[in-house]
């Protein structure tokens, strides 16, 4: 019974890495907080606590799948622009999050799984102005932002499962819905609205659809599968703040493959992909800086959405531990091995995972 219940948690463990994929204009987003909550769920009706804390560095400029310098992308940008003229770029951007996830499995076949995220996100720019001599480069430092972030609900229903406890194969869909509760109208110094990604929220109300699949091959000694392949895929359908923007849907798509190494340790491999569409506004004035709202595209690259939308994957390798029948500690790094931007963006360079799973 011992075993069984630590396989039980094991899966759910394997379960809570599928979601975890791409804040609003970078490749952070709402599926890596919910991942961090179905770890939890398990096969055993009951409540489950699981804490996650994210880091992710950014440093690479990209226009589409080339990279270029902080000081190329301003060069270029101020290349046909009269003198006088200035343009900043992101030179790093950290993103971290710190979610606690309540997932509550109400019988065999369903789960709730509540994720309320606190983020800090951080910014380093290079500002550039045009001289009749050149250009002259000044590096600034963004204020840190942080708070509350969006809080997200989602349903979860296993339509087909062989077993309840060791479970061999299984195919679970999923609705959910984030709550605009972050705060997305924090300003800068000069009263101006701070760039969307760097926004502790969206503003917006968002849908999630969601699918993924369970396949374990082989047998370990202690009875239970030696591997596990686990696909998944997750649309975010994202609606349009008070403000008039919208940040653009994304699907991630996933292949989790796990090799049981023992009956409590699990090495992990998986594939992590990310298609994001372009945000867009309808062109609200902010009435407070009377600009369009997160938009300054003469002045900064990442105030404008024709600089938004990414086709990305990752590879991650990872592992996952039962320290105990109702204790589950899990890691994973990202590694970025094609990205493709639309217009000229930062992106992601390294990606942490840590997370650790309670049940009661």
């Amino acid at each position: 019974m011992k075993h069984m219940k630590i396989w039980a948690l094991a899966l759910a463990g394997s379960l809570g890495m599928l979601l975890c994929q791409t804040a609003q204009g970078s490749e952070c987003g709402l599926s890596c907080c919910i991942a961090a909550g179905v770890e939890g769920v398990g096969s055993a009706t009951g409540l489950s606590v699981t804490t996650q804390y994210e880091w992710m560095d950014m440093k690479t400029i990209r226009r589409g799948t080339s990279s270029l310098s902080p000081a190329g992308a301003i060069a270029g940008n101020l290349a046909s622009r009269p003198a006088m003229s200035m343009y900043t770029v992101p030179t790093r951007m950290v993103m971290q999050k710190i979610s606690a996830n309540v997932g509550y499995r109400m019988n065999e076949d369903d789960a709730l799984v509540l994720t309320v995220p606190y983020i800090i996100n951080d910014m380093d720019m290079l500002m550039g102005m045009k001289t009749m001599g050149g250009i002259t480069y000044k590096p600034m430092k963004m204020d840190t932002i942080s708070g509350l972030g969006d809080i997200s609900l989602v349903y979860l229903h296993d339509v087909y499962k062989d077993a309840d406890i060791r479970t061999r194969v299984r195919f679970t869909v999923g609705i959910g819905v984030k709550a605009p509760t972050g705060s997305h109208t924090s300003r800068n110094r000069k009263r101006e609205l701070v760039h969307m990604m760097m926004q502790a929220g969206t503003g917006s109300w968002d849908a999630l659809l969601y699918a993924s699949g369970t396949l374990a091959f082989g047998e370990h000694e202690d009875g239970g599968a030696q591997w596990l392949l686990l696909p998944s895929l997750t649309y975010q359908m994202n609606g349009r703040n008070d403000l008039g923007y919208k940040v653009g849907d994304r699907l991630n798509y996933d292949v989790s493959a796990r090799y049981r190494l023992t009956s409590t340790f699990n090495l992990k491999l998986d594939m992590n992909g990310i298609w994001a569409a372009h945000d867009s506004t309808d062109g609200t004035i902010d009435t407070v800086s009377g600009l369009v709202a997160y938009q300054n595209p003469m002045m900064s690259m990442i105030d404008n959405v024709a600089n938004t939308g990414i086709s990305s994957i990752f590879l991650s390798p990872g592992f996952q531990w039962v320290a105990s029948p109702s204790v589950i500690l899990s890691g994973e790094y990202r590694l970025p091995v094609y990205q493709n931007a639309r217009g000229i963006q930062q992106v992601t360079d390294n990606w942490y995972f840590l997370r650790a799973a309670f049940r009661f």
